[in-house]
Formats: C-alpha cells, sequence, structure tokens
C-alpha cells in the first residue's frame, strides 16, 4: 500500500544542532563548509519525529553492521518506505549500499534498479533531498562493531530516565572495558576521568571522557568525544599525537549512564553531525586517503554540509 507522495509527506528543513536541542526546535541555519580537492564530505541527513521507526531502524542497523554492511542513515530508509510500506527496512538498507566498496550509494543509483525505479520518489530526482554524490569517509570505526549494539543513533527522539530527549550522538552498548579506538589521526585534546567507579551518576554528565581533534586537511577539522569510559583504563593523555585505530580506553557506565556504553559524538564548527556517517566501513584499519578519480566538478566542492531534518 503507498502513502503519500513524497512532495507531501517530507518537508526538507536545512539545520545544524548546537549543543541540547528540544523537540520543538525549528531552526534554519546553513552551515556550509568549504571541501578539500578531492571529493565531498557531506554528512548525512536526519529524521525529526523519529519515534515511530526507532526500534525498528536499530534493529535493521544492527543485523546490517553485524553482517559487515555500511552504514545507511533513516532518512533513506524512509525515502523509500514511506512511499510503500510494505517494504522491509532491511531490504532498502540492503540494496543502498555498494557491495564493492560499502558505502552507501547515490540516490540516482538506488532509483536504477527495477524495484524503485517507477517510484514517484525517483520519478523527479531534480528535486530530491538526498545524496546523489559519492563520500569520501575519512574516519574508522570507534569500536568492533561486531561486539558492539547500537542502543541510540544520532537525533533520536528517545525518553532517559523518565525524561524526553534528542540524543546529539551515537550509544554503542557492549561490555565494560571492551577497547575503544580512535577514529582518525588527531591530537588529544582532553582527558577528564573524574569517576573512580564504574557506576551511574546522574549528576556527573558524561562521566569519563577522552576528547580527539581531527585535521582531515587545511579547512576540514572534526571533533570527537568519548564519553562513560572506564575508570582508569585511558591509555593516552592530553596533548598526545594519536592514529586511526589506536587505543584510547575502555567502555565503561560512569556519568549519566544506563549502563555500558560508548558515546561517541562528533562535531564540525561546534555543531554536532552525524559521525556514523563519516566512518569508512571498507576497511576499518586505513586510514584516510582521498581519491582524485571522482567526477564532482570543482563548484560542487563547496559542500552544503547541514543536518537536513525530514518531518515523516
Amino acid at each position: 500500500m503507498k502513502k503519500k507522495k513524497k512532495s507531501t509527506i517530507m518537508k526538507l528543513v536545512m539545520g545544524s544542532s548546537i549543543g541540547m536541542v528540544t523537540m520543538a526546535l525549528v531552526i534554519i541555519v546553513p552551515c556550509l563548509m568549504l571541501l578539500d580537492f578531492f571529493g565531498a564530505n557531506i554528512t548525512d541527513n536526519y529524521v525529526e519525529n523519529n519515534m515511530d521507526y526507532a526500534e525498528q531502524y536499530k534493529s535493521t542497523l544492527n543485523k546490517a553492521l553485524k553482517n559487515g554492511y555500511g552504514y545507511v542513515p533513516l532518512n533513506r530508509i524512509l525515502y523509500f518506505y514511506l512511499e510503500n510500506n510494505q517494504l522491509s527496512f532491511y531490504d532498502i538498507y540492503v540494496d543502498n549500499i555498494d557491495k564493492d566498496t560499502n558505502k552507501m550509494i547515490t540516490i540516482s543509483e538506488v532509483c536504477e534498479l527495477q524495484k524503485y525505479k517507477n517510484y514517484d520518489v525517483c520519478r523527479d530526482l531534480d528535486s530530491s533531498d538526498q545524496i546523489d554524490v559519492e563520500q569520501n569517509k575519512p574516519f574508522t570505526s570507534p569500536i568492533d562493531f561486531s561486539k558492539a549494539t547500537v542502543t541510540s543513533f544520532f537525533m533520536e527522539e528517545r525518553i532517559v530516565f523518565g525524561e524526553s530527549d534528542i540524543h546529539t550522538a551515537w550509544d554503542l552498548g557492549t561490555s565494560n572495558q571492551t577497547p575503544v579506538y580512535a577514529t582518525c589521526d588527531g591530537t588529544v585534546t582532553q582527558v577528564s576521568f573524574t569517576q573512580s567507579e564504574n557506576v551511574t551518576n546522574t549528576s556527573a554528565g558524561g562521566g569519563n571522557q577522552i576528547k580527539i581533534k581531527c585535521e582531515i586537511d587545511d579547512e576540514i577539522t572534526y571533533t570527537v568525544l568519548y564519553a562513560h569510559l572506564y575508570p582508569d583504563s585511558a591509555k593516552v593523555k592530553e596533548g598526545d599525537q594519536v592514529k586511526a585505530g589506536d587505543e584510547l580506553a575502555g567502555v565503561g557506565t560512569t556519568g549519566y549512564s544506563t549502563g555500558p556504553h560508548l558515546h561517541y559524538q562528533v562535531q564540525f564548527g561546534g555543531s554536532n553531525i552525524d559521525g556514523m556517517s563519516l566512518i569508512d566501513f571498507s576497511d576499518k584499519t586505513s586510514s584516510y586517503k582521498p581519491s582524485i578519480n571522482n567526477e564532482l566538478d570543482h563548484d560542487q566542492y563547496l559542500n552544503l554540509n547541514v543536518n537536513n531534518k525530514y518531518k515523516p
């Protein structure tokens, strides 16, 4: 059964989340980012009012990650699901992954598939708000995803300790002291281990934390925060230079935490962005090497790096 056409079911609002975001947030803040000469670093869109889809999406995402697939955001799943809700979340997910590179493929490539080519959302791609350029992936994985479960995704609407919340990061549940890794070559800018016991403390915020500054090139710098870390597990200190894949600490449940998990948060220009969209799932050990074999013209290197919000 088909639902309303895309023009009536999805409203695009350009914006970026800064600090704590409330459910009433409707701010239009274009965040322009000058790209390096080698391609586009674009963070994927996110979905407002996503509570009805959260559990189904997390189940699909965890199955896909454990099966070795790369990352597909919820907005891409809903792009097709909202036209035909008889489709499987998981089938849509797999259809949107390139089998060779393990990256999410462009919307125009997906719409060439027989399954989708006659969908209304594929007939007018000029007005599509989906990503239609291949994205560079400058990060490696912050944790072994075969040992972790996504318990909260970027911008998920949820209830924590009885209070409504919109999560501006990723929560990756796993056992205590599971290794946490640097996602990039960078500089350790903060090592704050204030909690000596591995217990929940709702007044201690992120608990034990490590922060890294990742300079991708002269124009692009990301900040990566790892929180709720296990006491006395830090293997780095402030000022250290780290390489992608270096072990930083262990997973814990310190601070405002409901159980052992890694809080993985990425910022660009002070705004929270989808850190999962930057991970290269094709090779979890290799550092980012930009490719010059792309077809983007120079004007496209000025990227509208925004967290677009769909309202299903």
